[in-house]
């Protein structure tokens, strides 16, 4: 006897897919970057470090990293926690349009503080 191959139940668009590994990349890769830098190197730095990286964050690049770093790990963040309330068998109705929504608003909400209200 053979075995069928189910077909995929949940059906993700590629975007929020991709949204979703790239920002576990993200999260892996340079959050902890980001807090050793909050928490050793700017406190016991001098005031030439902080005056280089208020001047870092103040450019276009800054602006882009500081929005990757506050967008991406959401999108992350927001999976995880759904697929923790799975485990412990907790279905959330619209639980997508909670997870994508939130994500989203969060996203623009960042866009607008970082480059719309400058």
């Amino acid at each position: 006897m053979k075995n069928k191959p189910t077909p995929n139940k949940q059906k993700n668009s590629l975007v929020a897919k991709g949204l979703f590994s790239l920002s576990a990349t993200w999260a892996a890769i340079f959050s902890p970057v980001v807090i050793v830098i909050m928490a050793y190197i700017i406190p016991f730095g001098n005031a030439s470090t902080r005056s280089y990286i208020l001047k870092l964050m103040s450019s276009d690049f800054g602006r882009i990293f500081l929005f990757l770093m506050i967008s991406l790990p959401i999108w992350y963040g927001l999976k995880q926690i759904l697929v923790i309330l799975h485990e412990f068998n907790i279905y959330p109705k619209r639980e997508k349009l909670l997870t994508y929504g939130l994500a989203l608003a969060w996203t623009a909400h960042t866009i607008y503080i970082l480059f719309v209200r400058v």
